[in-house]
C-alpha cells in the first residue's frame, strides 16, 4: 500500500472510531510502529489529527465529517440562510445537481415548494426521498451507499454523472482553505463532487462559516472552480479578502434572526 493510501485509511478509521493506536495501526497495515508514527506526524502537521500518547484523535471535529444525522443539527440557522440565498439562483425549468450535504438537503426542502418543474440529479438518498413527492424528474445516481453521509459514491456514481449535463450544481464542503480549495475527508466523495462539477455550467458552493479556513484530506475543487460561494456573515474576514483579491465571487446570506440588512455579495 502506498504511503498516501495508508494515510487516507488512517483518516477513515479516525472518522469511524474517533481515536486510533499506533500498535493497532501497525498491525492493520503490516508496517512498523516507526512508520505509523511518521504518518501520524505528517497528518498532524496538515491539521488533520491530534497526536496523543500511543495514538491519535481528531484535531477538531469540524475538520472531519460528523455523521449525517449529527450534521442535521449543526449550524441550522446558517444552513437555512444559505439555502434561502441559493434559492434565488434557481429558475423554473432548471436542471440541477445536488450533492449529499445537509445544506443541500435544506435547499431541496425549500425548492419543492417553489417550483413547478425542475430536473434534479443527486447522489443523496435523503434528497431523493424528499423530492419523491414532487412531479419532477429526479435521478438518483447509482453507487455504493456511504452510511456515514447517506451518499452514493464510487466508480458507478462517477460514471452515472459523466453521462449527464445540468445547468447548475450545488455542492457542500467539510472544509475550504486558501491553498487547498474545497475539500472533504473522504477521497471517494471528493471524486464524486469532481464529477458533478465537470457536468454543469455553473457551480455554487454552500458552506457555512465554520468550515472556512480549514483544510481536509481530499480536495475536490480549487477556489476558482466555484462560480459563487454562499456562506454566512460570520465568515472570516481574511478569507473573504483573499477571495476579493482573486476576483472570486461570494455571497453572505442574511440570517433570519439577525438585523434587517441586505445580503452582502461580491461578484467575481
Amino acid at each position: 500500500m502506498k504511503t498516501e493510501d495508508r494515510r487516507r485509511k488512517i483518516i477513515e478509521l479516525l472518522e469511524h472510531k474517533g481515536s486510533v493506536l499506533v500498535e493497532e495501526l501497525a498491525a492493520e497495515f503490516g508496517v512498523s510502529q516507526v512508520t505509523v508514527r511518521k504518518d501520524l506526524s505528517e497528518l498532524e502537521e496538515r491539521g488533520l489529527l491530534h497526536r496523543t500518547h500511543g495514538g491519535a484523535t481528531f484535531a477538531h471535529k469540524s475538520l472531519f465529517n460528523p455523521s449525517f444525522r449529527e450534521k442535521l443539527h449543526l449550524q441550522q440557522a446558517e444552513k437555512q440562510a444559505i439555502a434561502r440565498a441559493a434559492l434565488e439562483h434557481i429558475e423554473e425549468g432548471d436542471s440541477l445537481i445536488l450533492d449529499a450535504g445537509t445544506t443541500s438537503l435544506t435547499l431541496a426542502r425549500l425548492i419543492k415548494h417553489r417550483f413547478r418543474s425542475l430536473y434534479v440529479i443527486t447522489n443523496s438518498v435523503p434528497i431523493a426521498l424528499e423530492l419523491a413527492e414532487t412531479r419532477w424528474d429526479v435521478l438518483l445516481t447509482g453507487g455504493q451507499v456511504r452510511h456515514h453521509s447517506m451518499a452514493l459514491i464510487g466508480p458507478a456514481t462517477v460514471r452515472a454523472l459523466e453521462v449527464y449535463h445540468a445547468d447548475k450544481a450545488f455542492v457542500c464542503a467539510t472544509g475550504v482553505s486558501v491553498h487547498k480549495g474545497y475539500g472533504t475527508p473522504n477521497p471517494y466523495e471528493a471524486q464524486t463532487k469532481q464529477a458533478m462539477i465537470r457536468s454543469v455550467d455553473t457551480v455554487y458552493a454552500l458552506v457555512d462559516s465554520s468550515k472556512l479556513g480549514r483544510a481536509t484530506l481530499a480536495s475536490f475543487a480549487a477556489l476558482e472552480e466555484v462560480h459563487l460561494l454562499i456562506t454566512d456573515p460570520a465568515a472570516p474576514r481574511d478569507f473573504l479578502q483573499h477571495l476579493e483579491r482573486q476576483g472570486l465571487g461570494y455571497r453572505l446570506a442574511e440570517l433570519e434572526a439577525g438585523p434587517a440588512l441586505n445580503p452582502a455579495s461580491r461578484a467575481g
